[in-house]
Order: structure tokens, then C-alpha cells, then sequence
């Protein structure tokens, strides 16, 4: 028995050792100190990511407008979904009432997981990116192995630390 646990631990070592969790990686900015952001319209190219951002963004505090709902302001505005990111787009968000814009990018892994998502989180008064941000996704021993499904995320998962440190950066 003492041999069989002495022979485990190495694996079990060297398993982990080739690990790495989720990482987000954000641009370097000091505080947010513009105006209090207290709703954020979804870019509606943002995909599956971005609709999971908006369901965890939710909150009493924050309105928060998805893809849809994003697109249809920029119709009444004669844009499409293209111009939701220009600054005619940006002008018809903050005229009704939005005060960010959630620009998301997502390349999907081998698993059907994200990879990499890129965000960027901008004021519709100034055009100021409030934050930018890197997420990737985490890893673990040989490519495909059991160990490297382990570690990596769902996009529920991702979204939640993305969301997460949007609500931590905006206050």
C-alpha cells in the first residue's frame, strides 16, 4: 500500500505541474474616474459570449442592454449592426440613455470552449476605453488530454470572471 502512494504522487505531481488556470490580463489604466456607468449596451457581434455577459451582468444596479436590444437602438438610429462601435453609433446609445458599450471578440478552442476573448468597455459620452481586457483560457498537460479538459473553462465560466471584473473595474 505505502508503494502504491509513493508511486501515485509523482503522477499526480507531475500531472499538475504542466497546469495553468483562466488568466485575464487587463490593459493598464488607472481607476475609472468618469461618470458613474450605470448601463452597458452589449456589441452585438459579441456572439454567445456576449449574451452570457449580459445574463451576469444583470443586476439591480446596472441596466444592462443585450445584442438585441442593442440592435434595435441602432436601427431607430438608420444604422445597422456594423455601426453600433462608430461614433454615430456610440452617439445614438448615450441619446438613449446607455453609458457604455461591450465590444467582445471570441475565438473558440478545440473543445468548442473559448480560447481567447478580447473586451473592451467604452464610454458612449467620450469614446474612452473604461477597460480593456485579455481572457484565456487555462491548460493543462498533454493537448486533449484529461488533465487539459479539466482545466479549461465553459463560456458560463468565462463569462462570469469576465463579468466579474468588469463590475470590479467600473465600481
Amino acid at each position: 500500500m505505502r508503494r502504491s502512494i509513493s508511486m501515485i504522487i509523482p503522477v499526480i505531481i507531475l500531472m499538475t505541474a504542466g497546469c495553468a488556470g483562466a488568466r485575464i490580463t487587463e490593459m493598464a489604466h488607472a481607476p475609472w474616474s468618469g461618470a458613474r456607468i450605470e448601463s452597458i449596451a452589449i456589441d452585438p457581434r459579441g456572439g454567445v459570449m456576449g449574451e452570457e455577459i449580459a445574463l451576469h451582468l444583470n443586476s439591480g444596479s446596472l441596466r444592462v442592454l443585450n445584442a438585441d436590444q442593442t440592435v434595435q437602438l441602432a436601427r431607430r438610429a438608420g444604422l445597422d449592426e456594423y455601426h453600433v462601435n462608430s461614433p454615430e453609433g456610440l452617439e445614438a446609445l448615450r441619446n438613449a440613455g446607455t453609458d457604455a458599450l461591450l465590444v467582445l471578440k471570441t475565438m473558440i478552442g478545440w473543445d468548442g470552449n473559448p480560447q481567447v476573448v478580447t473586451a473592451r468597455l467604452i464610454d458612449t459620452r467620450t469614446a474612452e476605453v473604461i477597460t480593456g481586457f485579455s481572457w484565456e483560457n487555462g491548460w493543462g498537460g498533454d493537448f486533449g488530454s484529461v488533465a487539459d479538459r479539466a482545466m479549461r473553462k465553459s463560456v458560463p465560466e468565462a463569462a462570469r470572471q469576465i463579468s466579474a471584473t468588469i463590475l470590479n473595474r467600473i465600481g
